[in-house]
């Protein structure tokens, strides 16, 4: 409830309440001012006094401020008793309506709203530091005799809020809503764990509900659900739980119960629904589809974790419900042929179910701009910078190939033109692998009213799928590749198959070194190669980009490893072509049928990621499939699924863990670093170290950094009232840096939560701020010059050296552990952490020492110089109640 700007005095002060009032007399406003006529009183007069009038007697509070000078203009009478303001008129805004404000208030929306341009409005939540209560304030800016003047409603909500966080029933039925119940069954969960009970989750939802409102109307649909939950509540028994989870879906907490007796339950309250609801006057079927989850005391998943179990059960049951429910209307009505004309459909998802049902590519374009919409395997194929393209042509232009570009562009230009309407032309496309591709399209064009070309429409076919033949190298195609090994499992005389796939290693470089056409050459170069050392029972074939295919008939591991040294031999040197020189390794995965895999799908996902083993260990070599590899494989795949499938459902399975960071000297605490942790049911709990990776990869790290972030700025927040200087550290990936600009976030949530930045430490791996990357240094820089502290983490561990110190932008240096282990026995460890702790002082920066384990080490490292300490030796990693109890004194 303040504004921004800096003080400008002038004479505008000296009548700061007459230019309020005549603000609030402005034409602008007057014009619902009541009017009678004849009367001869001066109008405007009677408008103004009006208006001042029912401002005044709103029981709201309305102020204006001048957003040059800080000063209020004007204050309704409401506002100044609320405040406790006689005369504010005048006076600066953050002097008498905040406390302990010594300039502009941090969360001033007056910027915000000059940056949005024109008379825009926005709506936001204060806690107010003079009155301690909450509003919900209406801002906007009204520009009047060339002056910016910012306009404040303010409503009290506190009572409001309070009754809203401390009511738990759900209106309509009367049982917990959806905060309460999961609130309860929480806490329940953790009841029988302790006791060593097991007890059934049920998920349950209304069958056909969105039909009975469409039919009868949506009061009709809130009377089923009440029916439904009057005949299911009295059903439950002592320690059991039931709340109103959604629209349609509810949950039943049984105790002591497993899954079979608590669906025999269930079935019984279905059965009560159907036989009494004509007698409760529900003249309609009235059902529910539900599915049962267990949860045992051992068990670790969370409330969110068993929800979705139920709820995947329950779709099953929903599914067999609607096929049952679809073959007896289909016995009662029969099939009937209806009017095409009459036919309804989604017009606007139509373009992707076809998009997703052919292996074609379809094309929809708008002739009058230009504008092409794609298949969306078309732009991964391609490399197209979206399904939606403008100047499309002139796009296409670009990827085709020269000998093909001119009749390409003409036969498109004779569309558009509207001198042809049919479409049906071949030519080569480049892909995203460096391929080029022969395509078949075939379109028509369709015109306005005015006879005018408007739609052309059509699909693209991909004849290397028909031809198998790979037109750039002679070889055959991965279609090719597929069919005869599909081909060979099936045929009883083949014993056996050995599957390679090979890849060239910094193919890259070639094409970047040269061009894309030499690197076509060298493509085909290659092929001839390794088709030349061939044994008669192997065949090859190009599949995509610089992978290349082999079948061996009857090959084993022995036979197979052979071949590939040779194939290796002919690329172990530099090579030539054209008095071009280059070299160009290849590294190489294999799979055996039907030791590794007895269908074709199988094989190929076996000798891929073999020869991913092969790149990860050094390329230039040959793995062969072992169990070990798909272990990993599947398990880094079905990590990647269920962190994504958490987050999805609101961080399920995260928390946010906080170590203890203390003084080195006085031993009090000065904070702690927050640490984000993953249970999941399947795996357990999972170290960061594996899911973090995962995570990058996956493009999910921004996400979870903004939750951690978030959830740490709220806990410092709240601790800071024990302590106002406790500062809170967050790790940032670099990754998470360079995906987004992630400043708006981190300033958002400090002020979101009133955090000051001072107490807030960013950290980054020594090895990403040592990278001398321009734009990191940017970002924290940024962070830095915004009052929040920047930490080097795991110093030591990467290529800084004593002298880069100084000029690397950060705030505190924390040596890694490595460091620490042994440190009373290893001299060099004790010299290098008083060195670093000694130039550190020098340029202003702190140091903290992680891993600091036992009693000795302790004794050993306080002494050195470093100002913090953090390890298992204070506290582990635990969760902000067990902190708060630990180090906050409650």
């Amino acid at each position: 409830m303040v504004t921004a700007g800096p003080a400008f005095p002038g004479p505008i002060f000296l009548e700061s309440n007459r230019v309020g009032r005549r603000i609030c007399g402005t034409a602008r406003n007057a014009s619902h001012a009541p009017k009678r006529a004849g009367d001869g009183r001066n109008m405007q007069e009677l408008d103004r006094a009006f208006l001042l009038a029912a401002l005044d007697g709103l029981n709201t509070n309305i102020y204006i401020t001048d957003t040059v000078t800080n000063r209020i203009v004007y204050a309704n009478e409401n506002m100044k008793r609320i405040f406790g303001l006689e005369e504010p008129e005048g006076r600066i805004c953050w002097e008498v309506l905040q406390d302990g404000m010594d300039g502009v208030c941090p969360f001033c929306r007056i910027r915000r709203l000059q940056a949005m341009g024109g008379e825009q409005s926005c709506v936001w939540d204060e806690m107010n530091t003079l009155t301690g209560r909450t509003y919900k304030n209406f801002d906007c800016l009204i520009r009047w005799e060339g002056r910016d003047y910012y306009v404040q409603n303010s409503i009290d909500v506190t009572e409001y809020r309070k009754l809203t966080e401390e009511a738990g029933l759900d209106e309509l039925t009367q049982m917990m809503n959806r905060r309460a119940g999961k609130a309860m069954m929480e806490t329940a969960l953790k009841a029988a764990r302790e006791a060593k009970r097991q007890m059934a989750v049920v998920l349950l939802d209304i069958n056909e509900l969105k039909r009975i409102n469409d039919l009868y109307g949506h009061s009709e649909g809130d009377r089923l659900l009440q029916y439904v939950s009057a005949v299911l509540q009295p059903r439950l028994r002592t320690g059991d739980l039931m709340f109103r989870l959604s629209g349609d879906e509810f949950v039943l907490i049984l105790s002591g119960e497993d899954k079979n007796s608590a669906a025999q339950r269930i079935a019984q309250a279905q059965k009560a629904i159907a036989d009494q609801r004509e007698q409760n006057g529900i003249f309609y079927e009235a059902s529910f589809s539900f599915g049962v989850t267990e949860a045992y005391p051992e068990d670790r998943c969370t409330v969110d974790e068993l929800i979705s179990q139920a709820d995947r059960l329950m779709y099953l049951n929903k599914r067999d419900y609607h096929i049952r429910r679809a073959r007896e209307r289909l016995q009662e009505n029969g099939s009937r042929s209806g009017d095409p004309g009459q036919f309804e459909y989604d017009k606007d998802h139509l373009f992707d179910a076809l998009s997703a049902g052919t292996d074609d590519y379809l094309f929809i374009g708008n002739l009058k701009t230009g504008c092409f919409r794609y298949s969306p395997h078309m732009v991964e194929e391609f490399g197209l910078p979206g399904e939606v393209v403008e100047n499309a042509a002139a796009f296409w232009g670009n990827i085709i190939h020269p000998d093909d570009e001119q009749y390409f562009l003409e036969s498109n230009q004779e569309i558009a033109d509207g001198r042809e309407e049919y479409h049906n032309i071949e030519y080569r496309a480049r892909n995203v692998r460096g391929s080029w591709i022969w395509l078949r399209c075939r379109g028509r064009m369709t015109r306005d009213e005015n006879g005018e070309p408007e739609m052309f429409a059509g699909m693209i076919t991909n004849l290397g799928k028909h031809s198998q033949i790979d037109h750039m190298t002679g070889l055959y195609n991965r279609f090719e590749f597929e069919g005869n090994i599909k081909k060979y499992m099936m045929d009883e005389r083949v014993e056996g198959l050995g599957i390679m796939i090979l890849d060239m290693d910094a193919f890259k470089n070639i094409n970047d070194l040269y061009d894309r056409s030499f690197g076509d050459e060298v493509l085909r170069l290659t092929g001839r190669k390794i088709a030349a050392v061939l044994p008669e029972n192997a065949g090859i074939y190009r599949l995509d980009g610089d992978e290349f295919g082999i079948i061996v008939l009857g090959g084993d591991e022995e036979q197979c490893s052979d071949l590939y040294n040779r194939i290796q031999y002919q690329f172990a040197r530099q090579q030539e072509y054209g008095g071009r020189k280059f070299f160009c390794t290849v590294s190489a995965g294999l799979a055996f049928y039907p030791k590794d895999g007895d269908n074709y799908l199988e094989l190929l996902k076996y000798a891929n990621y073999s020869l991913e083993h092969s790149k990860v260990l050094g390329k230039n070599r040959s793995t062969v499939f072992s169990r070990s590899i798909l272990w990993e494989k599947e398990r880094r795949l079905k990590m990647a699924e269920l962190l994504r499938e958490s987050i999805d459902r609101g961080f399920a399975g995260f928390s946010v863990c906080y170590q203890p960071q203390v003084r080195a000297i006085s031993g009090r605490l000065y904070g702690a670093e927050a640490l984000a942790r993953w249970h999941c049911s399947e795996f357990g709990d999972v170290s960061p170290v594996e899911f973090i990776p995962i995570l990058e990869q996956t493009g999910l790290i921004g996400r979870l950094g903004e939750w951690v972030f978030r959830s740490a700025a709220r806990q410092c927040s709240l601790w800071r009232r024990f302590d106002p200087d406790f500062t809170v550290s967050v790790n940032l990936s670099y990754v998470e840096l360079m995906e987004r600009d992630i400043f708006p976030v981190v300033m958002g949530a400090l002020e979101e939560f009133g955090l000051p930045p001072a107490n807030v430490t960013l950290e980054l791996t020594e090895s990403c701020m040592v990278k001398e990357d321009k734009q990191v240094n940017k970002i924290m820089g940024r962070f830095r010059e915004a009052g929040l502290k920047v930490a080097m983490d795991d110093f030591g561990t990467g290529y800084s050296s004593l002298y880069s110190l100084k000029n690397i932008p950060a705030d505190v240096v924390k040596i890694d552990r490595s460091f620490v282990t042994g440190i009373t026995q290893v001299g060099f460890n004790a010299t290098l952490i008083r060195s670093v702790a000694q130039l550190c002082g020098q340029v202003d920066m702190r140091v903290c020492v992680e891993g600091v384990e036992t009693e000795a080490e302790h004794s050993a490292v306080k002494g050195m110089g470093v100002e913090l300490i953090q390890g298992y030796y204070f506290g582990r990693p635990m969760l902000p109640e067990l902190f708060e109890q630990k180090f906050m004194g409650t």
